[in-house]
């Protein structure tokens, strides 16, 4: 695997593709492609369902998340990713492969967490009042 950028840079260079595969970590192989084929230099890698700026968008929705209290699940970043999608007027679904590409992306800057079922002492500390609370911190998140 190699990334979007070193192919750039590579297909850019004037090196050899035997001594850039080594140098830039790419196979000769695409890099001998995409020189050959000037259409490929613009469409390097697949194409996004978001552009750089709506995808940038959506990655600071996941940042703004746990300064409200809320964890970014892979279930919690799939439904609002669903529901960009929807915004946006977008046809296709992201699914986990969409998912997990935009976490390799933007991994170093979301704080991913793993979902843990209820401990059962936090199960029965759970009253109205915390309840309540919780929806309050909801409503104030909503209306930032």
């Amino acid at each position: 695997m190699y990334l979007r950028q070193s192919l750039i840079d590579v297909v850019n260079s004037t090196l050899d593709s035997k001594f850039a595969e080594t140098f830039y970590n790419v196979p000769a192989s695409a890099i001998q492609r995409h020189r050959r084929n000037s259409s490929l230099r613009n469409q390097i890698g697949r194409p996004s369902y978001l552009s750089t700026t709506e995808e940038s968008y959506f990655v600071a929705v996941l940042q703004l998340l746990p300064d409200f209290g809320f964890q970014i699940t892979p279930a919690v970043a799939l439904k609002l990713a669903t529901d960009y999608f929807k915004s946006l007027g977008l046809s296709d679904n992201p699914g986990k492969k969409c998912l997990h590409l935009c976490v390799s992306r933007y991994g170093d800057e979301i704080k991913w967490k793993k979902q843990n079922k209820l401990e059962r002492a936090r199960e029965e500390t759970f009253t109205e009042e915390v309840r309540s609370s919780w929806f309050k911190l909801l409503e104030n998140v909503m209306k930032k």
